[in-house]
């Protein structure tokens, strides 16, 4: 534990290096984290609380929450969105992101839809300014002054933006992509050692199976509560270690079904990632919803030799509360 204490702390002091995001399996629950112009698909004021604690077995933990707010406006054309994530990284670096989101829907035909979306952020970042470095451990017990570089600020913040935009026919599929972190911000600590947040890019699509019929005299436009679906994308974000720029790339699939009130799903996240060990994951959800309330829990399995810990966990509550006035038709998504 106190190796990767020690690495996150060098990579701060060290030269130009490019960090990275924090990371959730359930990114389909709150789908604007995939893509700013998912916000709003639900059709209906949503709010949302994600906790994920990651290889829990270490000591010191590594775990983010997010809050989450979405809602249309102006006759389902418009939606906003806004959220707050607390990123906390054993304790050494802890990330503070705020974040308002505005998507427009653009009506190509009956049930066919273009979605466009940006993503404005400011970042508040805090390092632990009570580290020991290696060098300052004596025999004794004694702790003495390091030899590492010391940093100037403990604090950092700054502002990012993101972009995305996704074709959607209703109830059926969605098919999108994204950008984050456009301008590749500086959240370094030390202005002589840059740490740029390298670019995302994010593809993914999403697919639907209504199970029950939709036949009748007027039919039914609105997605029952018994669907399968299926879910993939790729995600690739720039870092540099040992000086080296490198793509970190991941591509991820599940699929499921909803059962209502019970809902289940197995995934698998695929990491290309050569630089250090791959941490491939299987994982493994189940929810459940009851009027407008859905819970759900996902546990991740490292299958890689080095899991550090060897799994994950994560918790999603979600609360919908519906337009009782809701007149016009939207792309509704909801994992």
């Amino acid at each position: 534990m106190k190796k990767i204490i020690f690495i996150l702390a060098s990579l701060l002091l060290s030269g130009t290096a490019m960090a990275q995001d924090y990371t959730f399996t359930n990114h389909n629950v709150v789908p604007y984290n995939l893509n700013p112009s998912l916000a709003g698909n639900a059709n209906a004021m949503r709010f949302g609380l994600d906790y994920r604690m990651q290889w829990p077995t270490l000591k010191n933990k590594y775990n983010t929450i997010r809050l989450t707010y979405d809602q249309n406006f102006y006759r389902q054309i418009g939606s906003v969105g806004v959220s707050y994530v607390h990123d906390n990284q054993a304790g050494v670096i802890k990330n503070n992101e705020f974040s308002a989101v505005y998507s427009h829907n653009i009506r190509l035909q009956d049930g066919y839809y273009v979605r466009l979306g940006v993503q404005g952020s400011f970042m508040y970042n805090v390092l632990d300014d009570d580290l020991i470095f290696d060098d300052q451990y004596m025999r004794e017990g004694v702790i003495m002054p390091t030899s590492q570089e010391q940093l100037e600020s403990y604090k950092t913040a700054f502002l990012d933006f993101s972009v995305g935009a996704a074709f959607v026919v209703e109830n059926l599929l969605t098919v999108g992509a994204s950008i984050y972190h456009i301008a590749e911000p500086n959240n370094g600590f030390n202005e002589e050692s840059a740490n740029y947040l390298g670019r995302r890019y994010v593809f993914h699509a999403n697919y639907l199976h209504d199970l029950e019929s939709r036949a009748g005299l007027w039919g039914r436009r609105s997605l029952s509560s018994s669907y399968v679906f299926g879910s993939l994308s790729y995600q690739q974000q720039d870092f540099v270690a040992n000086n080296v720029k490198y793509a970190y790339k991941q591509l991820y699939a599940g699929v499921g079904a909803m059962m209502a009130p019970v809902l289940f799903g197995i995934s698998y996240k695929h990491d290309f990632n050569d630089v250090y060990s791959r941490l491939n994951t299987v994982s493994f959800m189940v929810g459940a919803t009851y009027k407008g309330f859905q819970a759900y829990y996902i546990y991740d399995l490292y299958t890689s030799k080095k899991g550090n810990g060897s799994w994950s966990h994560e918790l999603s509550f979600i609360y919908v509360l519906p337009d009782r006035h809701y007149k016009y038709s939207c792309p509704i998504i909801y994992w």
